[in-house]
């Protein structure tokens, strides 16, 4: 619960998007009251942050749509995950691994309230879809007071408090659909098959014939944020599938990451699982060679 909060601002729908955009960003730039966006709650008001005076509803801003256009899939930041789980497009693209993990989270509550933009935010380091949209090589497209902007979803991460905290609104992500044949996985780990992944592993591989001509992998529940291996990638790519070459990159993992250790599982057992769930999500992309 926001004990502190005094105001609530919702854009009209009425408003041209433009407008609706500049009037969302000047009251998030206000400097006498601590505002913040409002998508799905979720996250928001589970934060109980004492310094939140108001909050700007971002519904109403036609942010909501899922649609394939000009060859990318683009995700509106107010889509809910429960929407982009069912998304025809979604379940199309990348061996169908964005709506799978869009449904990989939560309850079905929860799915329909959780929105894309906020998991973006959140970007929960054991989050599914986040793991998969860096493999997806997602971007992110953003409104700042200097226009619009786009960078990918590797580079948003590590400086979204930096981007975000200079008032600037999501407004989705894009996916460009695969040129070539490409192969995608995610391998999960949880206590129950109901509860938050502890570790978990996304992989897309793109082949012609039996070799890799590109292969990407993320990791979650390893560290502050979700990562992507390209040390890994560099391994397999442009090489021919193997059992052995995905057995040998997996391990390569196992060197590369540094993971904590808490009481959902040791850094030994989060760093074995790594290795286990990356040859596995490989393994499963590399099918695309058969």
């Amino acid at each position: 619960m926001l004990l502190n909060l005094r105001e609530y601002h919702r854009i009209s729908p009425q408003e041209p998007q433009q407008a609706a955009l500049d009037h969302a960003l000047a009251l998030l730039a206000r400097r006498n009251i601590h505002t913040v966006p409002l998508a799905g709650g979720s996250s928001l008001v589970g934060s109980s942050d004492p310094a939140i005076e108001a909050v700007v509803d971002l519904q109403g801003l036609g942010l909501e749509a899922i649609r394939l256009e000009d060859g990318a899939l683009h995700i509106g930041a107010m889509a809910t995950r429960a929407a982009l789980a069912q998304d025809e497009n979604a379940v199309q693209i990348y061996d169908g691994v964005i709506a799978r993990a869009a449904h990989s989270w939560g309850g079905s509550v929860q799915r329909n309230r959780a929105t894309v933009g906020g998991a973006v935010v959140v970007a929960a380091p054991n989050d599914p879809l986040i793991v998969v949209l860096l493999v997806c090589d997602a971007r992110v497209v953003l409104y700042t007071t200097d226009g619009y902007r786009e960078l990918p979803l590797a580079d948003f991460l590590p400086r979204r408090a930096e981007l975000l905290g200079a008032r600037a609104l999501i407004l989705g992500v894009h996916v460009s659909m695969p040129s070539g044949r490409i192969g995608a996985a995610l391998a999960v780990v949880a206590r129950t098959p109901a509860d938050s992944p502890i570790v978990l592993a996304a992989a897309a591989l793109e082949a012609e014939g039996s070799r890799c001509v590109s292969a990407r992998l993320a990791l979650g529940g390893l560290a502050p944020m979700a990562v992507r291996l390209v040390e890994v990638e560099a391994i397999l790519e442009g090489q021919p599938i193997s059992a052995e070459l995905i057995g040998s990159a997996a391990l390569r993992v196992g060197d590369l990451i540094d993971p904590p250790g808490d009481f959902r599982g040791s850094a030994e057992y989060r760093r074995a699982m790594a290795c286990v769930l990356s040859e596995r999500a490989l393994r499963e992309a590399g099918r695309i060679a058969d």
